[in-house]
């Protein structure tokens, strides 16, 4: 758990009126734990469970005589999983893994406004909250008939149950109260799959074979897929290996982007009755090389082609009035393609690696952008990923991560403008409403990304457990990256773009055992 809220809340309350009242709810925290029980020398039982959280939020009171005003508000998400893994050995050329898992993901988003004056209350509230839930169940089969082919094959199905995200609004005028609900209906779907492949080795060349079948059950709809899968590697020599491959895939979640000004309310939603699954392929083609004997260094290119990719209709977003999500998208084309280096070091006492990528992202729908391509929201030309570790003795290492990325790609208004509504003959006058007008979707950038994490880790070794202490500060030269972007005034009333940022320069620690 980071205690960023315990540091700073009493620093910011301080500073507070004597009748204000500031609390900060601004940190993360991760839950893991895993088990294992060997029974025999054939059946082997594995237990993990996941339970993370990120929440950001502000509550702000001011009291007055005979009531006060009060301000709140925040979001948070998480996860939680859980598996379940039995591990058999038939034989000595044929072993399984049963898994069953369970996981849930949430997105929150809630604002409340109330004022008290004397014996009357106003208060306003929001809630917007999205999440997926899956129940999966999977079979895979490890075969070693021989050195040259190492054959996997297997199968299974996961139950997804969608809540593409709804919005509750509550209202309270003194004596009367109003409760709203709009959003989708859960959707439910079942995913099954089958596959195989094998790893072929012919001296100097390495082939992996593969299919993957795959079927989605969804409103009494039912899509189905195969897809061929293929890579290849050859060894030049005893240094250097280039590699190819070609994978084709069908994918029956769609993540669905929110682009404008607003709160980052992505969603992933199901394919459905009414939305295709997404479609694409992907050849690649690399090279490989040991330097130095330590460092390894790779060298990749690839192209991704995608098909029936979802994205909210021009000018449509999900604060829509629609109750169906379906009713405000459209389906189009995407392409990315870019090079990806890694250099890395695994031996020593000092590890890590260094990672650049280069790359572009598009998409291209007929009634969005005048059908013109567009960066995809996700579009990062630069991503750069430093990490290094370093064992200063048996017991105690210290590490580094540094990350950069180009930002998010946005679509902000230009101008705004009044247009006539309808015209009253009483007073000879048109009513407008303010309209804002945009250029080509997707056209500016939010400022770069970029961020260091150190951390100290103290290991121990007990009689029957090995404890593990770390001390890690998150965002160390507190970094305000960009989380959102929204308009506004400044102090001349001038219109202008500020940025939210969350999670400053954040202490936390953690402690972990082994047995």
């Amino acid at each position: 758990r980071t205690y960023a809220d315990l540091i700073f809340g009493p620093l910011i309350q301080a500073s507070a009126a004597d009748n204000e009242d500031v609390k900060l709810r601004m940190y993360f925290y991760d839950l893991n734990a895993k088990v294992n029980h060997k029974i025999n020398d054939r059946h082997r039982i594995y237990l993990s469970t996941y339970s993370g959280k990120d929440i950001f939020g502000a509550r702000y009171q001011e009291n007055f005589d005979g009531g006060h005003y009060l301000s709140e508000g925040g979001i948070d998400w998480g996860n939680i999983t859980a598996a379940a893994r039995w591990n058999f050995m038939i034989n000595k050329k044929l072993f399984s893994n049963t898994t069953l898992t369970y996981s849930r993901f949430r997105f929150n988003f809630n604002a409340l406004a109330e004022e008290k004056d004397n014996s009357e209350t106003t208060s306003y509230s929001a809630r917007y909250f999205s999440g997926i839930r899956d129940w999966s169940g999977k079979v895979d089969f490890d075969y070693l008939p021989n050195p040259q082919h190492y054959i996997r094959f297997g199968g299974g199905a996961t139950q997804h149950a969608y809540d593409p995200g709804a919005f509750v609004f509550k209202a309270r005028f003194d004596e009367e109260n109003f409760d709203t609900i709009l959003g989708s209906m859960q959707t439910k779907g079942i995913e099954m799959w089958l596959y195989g492949e094998d790893e072929v080795t012919w001296g100097a060349l390495k082939a992996n074979l593969g299919m993957h079948a795959s079927g989605f059950s969804v409103n009494g709809k039912f899509y189905h897929s195969i897809q061929p899968r293929i890579g290849l590697r050859y060894l030049l020599n005893n240094n250097i290996a280039v590699k190819a491959s070609f994978a084709t895939m069908t994918q029956y979640i769609n993540l669905l982007t929110n682009e404008s000004l607003s709160l980052p309310t992505d969603l992933w939603v199901p394919s459905t009755e009414r939305i295709k699954p997404q479609q694409s392929w992907q050849p690649a083609l690399g090279i490989a090389t040991t330097l130095w004997k330590e460092y390894e260094l790779s060298l990749e290119g690839y192209y991704k082609k995608m098909k029936n990719v979802v994205s909210y209709k021009e000018g449509v977003s999900f604060l829509g009035l629609e109750n169906d999500w379906q009713d405000k998208v459209t389906q189009g084309d995407g392409e990315s393609y870019g090079m990806e280096f890694l250099l890395q070091k695994k031996e020593g006492r000092t590890t890590g690696w260094l990672g650049y990528t280069l790359s572009w992202t598009w998409r291209q729908f007929d009634d969005i952008n005048g059908g013109k391509r567009f960066p995809f929201k996700y579009d990062r030309r630069h991503d750069i990923s430093l990490v290094v570790s370093h064992e200063l003795s048996d017991r105690i290492t210290v590490s580094g991560t540094w990350v950069y990325g180009t930002g998010n790609a946005i679509t902000l208004p230009l101008y705004r403008y009044d247009t006539p509504v309808f015209y009253d003959p009483d007073s000879d006058a048109y009513y407008t409403r303010e309209l804002e007008g945009v250029g080509e979707k997707n056209s500016f950038r939010m400022k770069p990304y970029h961020r260091l994490d150190l951390s100290i880790a103290f290991r121990k070794q007990k009689r029957k457990y090995e404890r593990t202490w770390v001390i890690s500060v998150y965002n160390a030269y507190n970094r305000p990256n960009p989380y959102y972007v929204f308009d506004g005034t400044d102090e001349t009333g001038n219109r202008v773009f500020r940025q939210t940022s969350l999670f400053p320069l954040i202490p936390s620690f953690a402690w972990n055992f082994k047995f």
